[in-house]
């Protein structure tokens, strides 16, 4: 039974939770608890980054996981993000994010302004990878 950790800040589209299903064979999609989606969708910007910080996010992943593949979709502050990729690689979780392809549309008003309109449209998703050196 392989589960899909949800470490963002939005909800998932139906395109992706399809794909999560039908590509990564999830079975169970896991939201954070209140108090974490919380923390994750506020991360402080002017404090530097602590292990201690993550304590309770990392905990419940660990109390969750599956004896199959735990995948964990992770975006969001660009640090934290770094952060939760690479303690995922190093406790048997596969970091995974979201691509999107882009189009843009420009609408010319009668006044001369131009109104720029963006559409996002889910891909697929893609495994985090670290190279090292």
């Amino acid at each position: 039974m392989n589960k899909l950790f949800l470490i963002f800040n939005h909800y998932l589209t139906k395109e992706q939770e399809e794909e999560a299903k039908n590509k990564l064979d999830v079975s169970q999609i896991i939201s954070l608890p209140e108090d974490l989606q919380n923390f994750w969708c506020n991360i402080p910007p002017d404090i530097d980054l602590t292990d201690d910080m993550f304590l309770g996010l990392t905990q419940f992943l660990i109390e969750n996981k599956s004896d199959v593949q735990n995948f964990c979709l992770v975006q969001g502050d660009f640090g934290a993000t770094v952060y939760m990729v690479s303690w995922c690689l190093k406790n048997g979780f596969i970091p995974i994010y979201a691509t999107t392809k882009r189009a843009v549309q420009e609408i010319r008003k009668p006044d001369g302004s131009v109104e720029i309109v963006k559409f996002f449209k889910h891909e697929r998703f893609r495994r985090y990878i670290i190279c090292y050196v």
